[in-house]
């Protein structure tokens, strides 16, 4: 009797790439909830999605680019965070946001 050899995928990029992209598109879905209802109520959700796609989005290009392009992703990434913590403190001055 002859022995078959099985050889199982090794759990790698292509598993780390489609699990980025599935938290990356369970982001925008809960984006895609906050501003119809309550606009004001969601911002502070809205920016905190934002943090997260970014992180998704380095995640993403971990995976996808060579170091030099990674990089500047996580560079974008800095600046990205720099704005979005600008806004809230922006909207706090001005009491545009329920304090949580």
């Amino acid at each position: 009797m002859a022995a078959d050899i099985i050889e199982f995928p090794e759990r790698g990029r292509e598993d780390r790439l489609v699990a980025s992209v599935a938290r990356h598109e369970a982001i925008i879905s809960e984006v895609e909830r906050f501003a119809p209802d309550d606009p004001r109520a969601g911002l502070d959700g809205l920016l905190a999605a934002m943090e997260r796609m970014g992180h998704q989005l380095v995640d993403l290009a971990c995976l996808l680019l060579d170091d030099e392009t990674r990089a500047q992703a996580q560079n974008a990434l800095i600046s990205l965070t720099d704005k979005i913590a600008e806004t809230r403190d922006t909207f706090d001055r001005l009491g545009g946001r329920s304090s949580t």
